[in-house]
């Protein structure tokens, strides 16, 4: 069949003409609907409340990549994550994406507030076709011998889940979450690729892990933009150099459309090099 758009007003003060996709016929405005095959007619505050209702049914239908919060005990801690699952039944490529400093600092409520889109990355993942688990990190701000162990238990954790290919789990990362990202990747054999997004320093941390960058395994994916911070450029341009020196596999992307530090708080043009390198390394989501 044929689907039309019908647009309507809900109630005053709300938000106005909010499209809907139904199939039928249909003219625009509040009028008449008439779906294929019947005569009936809805006029009115019965036709806004079929409305809503047909929009809450549509909704529900593509729910499978929100954001759900998850608690999990690991390693005798109670840990808390956001978790994200693709359309099908799995097993699923996996990746474990770690969040800026800005959420130790402000909680995933005041970081969205300012607009780092957690929950939007961690659903464009699941939409890619892989299951994302963003772990919430609880061990202290500064914390950061700590944070790269709930990291490290993040990525046994998401191994365990029944429809996780423990196989194809991948370790990604933006700022804090970036040097972390470095840092479990280099004492791991098992991750099948690591993305590091604009690293931070981390008093010193970032430069001690890339001394160690002769032990990974993992292709690399390095990503920075070129307005960032000059302490985010020379991490970039030193683990850049440090892979080529040991032969490792790197794509290493500067960008110059803007954004700076910001263009990784949310899915932006950087986007397609991050689904295309995951696709590279971990494959596809089963077929449906």
């Amino acid at each position: 069949g044929t689907y039309r758009f019908i647009t309507t007003e809900l109630e005053r003060g709300s938000s106005p003409r909010s499209p809907l996709l139904v199939r039928g016929q249909a003219r625009t405005g509040c009028s008449v609907v008439r779906p294929r095959g019947s005569r009936q007619v809805v006029r009115g505050k019965e036709e806004k409340t079929m409305l809503v209702t047909i929009t809450l049914l549509l909704l529900s239908l593509h729910s499978y990549a929100e954001a759900s919060p998850v608690s999990y005990r690991f390693g005798g801690e109670n840990r808390q994550a956001l978790i994200c699952r693709p359309e099908g039944k799995g097993p699923f490529p996996a990746v474990v994406y770690n969040h800026g400093r800005i959420v130790d600092m402000e909680g995933t409520a005041g970081a969205s507030e300012r607009g780092y889109d957690l929950d939007g990355i961690c659903r464009a993942l699941a939409k890619d076709g892989f299951l994302a688990l963003a772990p919430i990190r609880d061990s202290g701000r500064g914390d950061i011998p700590g944070h790269r162990e709930e990291v490290s238990q993040a990525v046994d954790y998401v191994k365990t889940l029944p429809d996780v290919n423990p196989s194809r789990v991948a370790l990604m990362g933006f700022s804090r979450g970036g040097l972390l990202t470095l840092m479990v990747g280099v004492e791991r054999r098992d991750l099948k690729a690591l993305l590091i997004l604009a690293p931070a320093p981390g008093r010193d941390r970032f430069a001690e892990a890339v001394l160690r960058v002769a032990s990974l395994n993992s292709p690399v994916l390095l990503l920075v933009e070129a307005g960032d911070r000059s302490w985010i450029l020379e991490n970039f341009e030193m683990l850049e150099r440090a892979l080529r020196a040991h032969g490792k596999e790197v794509r290493a992307i500067r960008y110059d459309g803007g954004g700076g530090h910001r263009l990784f708080w949310d899915v932006g043009y950087y986007w397609k090099d991050v689904r295309s390198f995951l696709r590279e390394h971990l494959g596809r989501a089963p077929l449906r």
